[in-house]
């Protein structure tokens, strides 16, 4: 229950109006009609039909995300594309975050969890949110293949979270104002001047800013695939690993994952059915279809809530229960990721920096306690701004 009160209140600092018709929509079947929103889902296979089908439910179109990610980032965000082209870029790109390559980013950037359970070992409380802010930061930086300003790694790396955050402000699900985009590419400029400069020299072959000079692409060209890596690849992680491991500690399970290292996947994979990082998506009725028993017209809105999904009881069984040793549905198994040709592109790495993290926590075999919390007003991810934890003084 304790844990359940803090993740309600997480979401409801971060979109009140939002997890209210989420808990509504749970109650009203699969698939209904709610004016000025357009047709909720909250059923797991409804969602995955209609997620896959990618020839009938597009990205695009009125009252659709991608609308304000073109404003934005311009036409090329993979979030905004669709069709051939959609496919074929995302082709062109798979490697830059395939398996082996997260992996090596990851150990690359061991350094930053080895500083994390230093810290903890030595009894010292630490701000989670702030140390994966700055860790996930400069993660991103390697997955583009620029450095950051010498001397201001960590700022830099704090700085791209930041503004990400920002840039992102205006994917919500109501149209965003004219004054509000403006907002958006001022700071969407600030961040892409960390990478403008470094876009034209040598990077790692299998770095993405290798990758889109291959294809022929300028940076100006490039500018919104580079953005939509650093924002997708930092916020999500940066709003799950605080709040999975408050998760953990508020429901007594933290303790669990000291003597079973390998119990850290099944946490994750819970934690974020759990949390559900981003709470839903859109996508636009391309023609007349039929989807669960419904008549959609061309044109009309599909508001698929993530976060009901996840809670889905058919695939869930005591969906509201956060349990590390649930074994998940396949039918369903994250499908907070997507779905089809748009299945997020950085789940390997988000993964493994989870993973990562974890293990450094649980390293030293001690419970874990939160000394302070404070949730995020307002943020587009529901997220925790800061969540101090320290070790408990004796070994389990």
């Amino acid at each position: 229950m304790r844990a359940r009160l803090y993740e309600a209140a997480v979401n409801l600092a971060a979109h009140p109006l939002l997890w209210t018709l989420t808990q509504l929509a749970r109650r009203t079947g699969p698939l209904c009609r709610v004016p000025g929103w357009g047709f909720i889902v909250s059923d797991a296979e409804v969602a995955r039909d209609i997620l896959q089908r990618d020839d009938e439910f597009t990205k695009n179109g009125p009252g659709s995300f991608a609308r304000a990610l073109t404003a934005v980032l311009g036409p090329m965000a993979l979030g905004n594309m669709d069709g051939a082209e959609h496919r074929q870029l995302r082709a062109a790109i798979a490697d830059v975050l395939a398996p082996a390559r997260a992996d090596m980013l990851v150990r690359c950037r061991a350094d930053g969890v080895e500083a994390l359970r230093r810290e903890l070992a030595r009894g010292a409380s630490v701000d989670l949110a702030h140390f994966i802010r700055g860790w996930s930061g400069r993660i991103a930086f390697d997955v583009v293949g620029i450095a950051p300003p010498a001397g201001k790694e960590e700022d830099a790396s704090h700085d791209v979270v930041r503004l990400s955050g920002r840039v992102a402000a205006v994917l919500g699900f109501r149209e965003p104002s004219t004054r509000q985009v403006r907002i958006a590419q001022a700071n969407c400029e600030r961040l892409a001047a960390y990478f403008r400069e470094g876009y034209a020299r040598p990077a790692p072959a299998s770095s993405l800013a290798n990758r889109l000079r291959t294809l022929g692409l300028t940076f100006d060209q490039a500018l919104g695939l580079v953005l939509i890596f650093v924002i997708g690849g930092t916020l999500t992680v940066a709003a799950a690993l605080p709040r999975i491991v408050a998760l953990l500690v508020d429901s007594g399970q933290f303790s669990r994952l000291a003597h079973d290292p390998a119990g850290i996947a099944r946490a994750i994979d819970e934690g974020l059915r759990f949390i559900t990082p981003l709470p839903g998506t859109v996508r636009i009725a391309h023609r007349d279809v039929v989807v669960g028993g419904y008549n959609l017209a061309a044109g009309s809105r599909v508001v698929i809530l993530t976060c009901n999904l996840a809670r889905d009881a058919k695939l869930f069984p005591n969906p509201d229960r956060f349990d590390i040793a649930r074994i998940h549905d396949p039918r369903a198994r994250r499908l907070w990721y997507g779905a089809g040709p748009h299945y997020c592109a950085g789940f390997s790495l988000a993964e493994r920096e989870l993973t990562a993290a974890l293990q450094a926590m649980v390293a030293d075999k001690r419970d874990l306690r939160i000394v302070k919390r404070r949730v995020a007003v307002r943020a587009l991810l529901p997220c925790y701004s800061q969540l101090m934890v320290r070790l408990a003084d004796r070994r389990i």
